[in-house]
Parts: C-alpha cells; sequence; structure tokens
C-alpha cells in the first residue's frame, strides 16, 4: 500500500546525510588520523582509506544507485543501467576498501580476519556482489 509520497523529497534528506556523512569521516581521517596514503611509513594512513571507501563505496553510492531507481523521472531501461552502474561502482570500491584493510595488516603483521567484523565485512561485499551479479543477469537489452 502507497502512502503517496513522492521519492524526489526523501532524496534529498538522504542526499544532505550521505554529504554530512562523508564530510566528518573525511574531517575524522584527515583531520584527527594524519591523512590518507596508499604508500606511507605509518601504516595507520594506509587503514585510513578503508572506512572512507566503504562509507562513499557501499553507504553513499550505494545508496544512491538504490533511490535513482524510483526518484530518478526516465525510462525503465535507463533507471536500471544507471541502478547497475551504480551499484558496480559501489562494489569496486568495496573491493578497494576491504583490499586496503588487508593491505594494512599484512604490511603491519597482525592477523587478517579475527574480529566478528571482519567475518561480517567479508560477508556483506560477497552478498552485494552476488546482488550485483543478479542485477547485471536482468539487465534488458537498451
Amino acid at each position: 500500500m502507497a502512502i503517496g509520497v513522492k521519492a524526489l523529497g526523501f532524496s534529498f534528506v538522504a542526499h544532505f546525510l550521505g554529504i554530512a556523512g562523508a564530510a566528518m569521516v573525511l574531517v575524522w581521517c584527515i583531520g584527527f588520523r594524519g591523512g590518507l596514503a596508499w604508500e606511507a611509513s605509518n601504516k595507520s594512513l594506509i587503514f585510513n582509506i578503508h572506512p572512507v571507501l566503504m562509507l562513499i563505496g557501499l553507504i553513499i553510492i550505494g545508496g544512491q544507485a538504490i533511490m535513482s531507481y524510483k526518484s530518478l523521472p526516465l525510462n525503465k531501461p535507463e533507471k536500471k543501467l544507471i541502478h547497475l552502474v551504480l551499484h558496480a561502482i559501489a562494489l569496486i570500491l568495496g573491493i578497494i576498501g576491504i583490499y586496503t584493510a588487508f593491505k594494512y595488516h599484512n604490511e603491519s603483521s597482525i592477523a587478517n580476519l579475527y574480529s566478528l567484523h571482519s567475518w561480517l565485512g567479508i560477508g556483506v561485499i560477497i552478498l552485494y556482489g552476488i546482488q550485483a551479479l543478479q542485477n547485471m543477469a536482468q539487465r534488458p537489452s537498451l
């Protein structure tokens, strides 16, 4: 049962919250944790990439993919293509984010997959990938 409320208005609130969340995580990682780096003698800078990419990829861009399907005033094939591309970008950023956590652990001689957080994260990225593959299989020809 629909309540008759347009999705576009809610998407503005979600956009604002996503931008605010990304800004806060970037301020935290850059301002309070020393920055971001792919290669560094301070290995914590490598790890700082992980929360940034996970938030921007899976939460913000993944959320955009979900909202785009309902809020864009386009035809169904175009909406599905945008939905698919945004989910693919989110999945790629999520995989890179998990890779940075493994890279940090390996370079810091810390065991991998020792916490519930890490196991749940691997599970989430696997399920997200399965869902993305399912979306690709259902994509109509344009």
